[in-house]
């Protein structure tokens, strides 16, 4: 049986869309706020692409925020592409610093052009889950 890999954020999206529905006697809502920023979204020849962003999602300025890259890379924590408990001018930089640039995570060399922003929610590493849906 093949695999086909999806990006963090798609998952959580069809995650939180679909789980409250088939939880089996249990409700489970999940929080929906991620973004996805992609080459398009932050434009250094346009400052005001930030500004909409965060008008388009005021959370994103409420809240401490967790940005990494979102293009299937094992062990982003131990890479150093995790950036945890940012503000939003924090975590542009963060990704200015990063957007289309080569990286090399072990022995896999590409370019970064995909990151996720979260809010930050204070836990344990004990806490930590690590899903995996496969489809038949």
């Amino acid at each position: 049986m093949s695999a086909k890999a999806i990006r963090e954020y798609h998952g959580k999206k069809l995650v939180s869309k679909w789980l409250p529905q088939y939880s089996s006697s249990q409700v489970y809502n999940l929080e929906d706020r991620a973004l996805l920023i992609t080459p398009n979204a932050i434009r250094p020849e346009d400052p005001a692409s930030l500004d909409a962003i965060a008008a388009a999602n005021p959370w994103l300025l409420e809240t401490k925020l967790v940005v990494k890259p979102d293009q299937l890379i094992k062990r982003r924590g131990k890479a150093g592409l995790l950036a945890i408990n940012k503000t939003w001018p924090e975590v542009v930089q963060w990704i200015k610093e990063r957007m289309n640039k080569e990286c090399k995570v072990e022995v896999v060399t590409g370019i970064l052009d995909h990151f996720i922003v979260e809010p930050f929610v204070p836990h344990q590493q004990s806490d930590e889950y690590y899903l995996c849906l496969q489809v038949k």
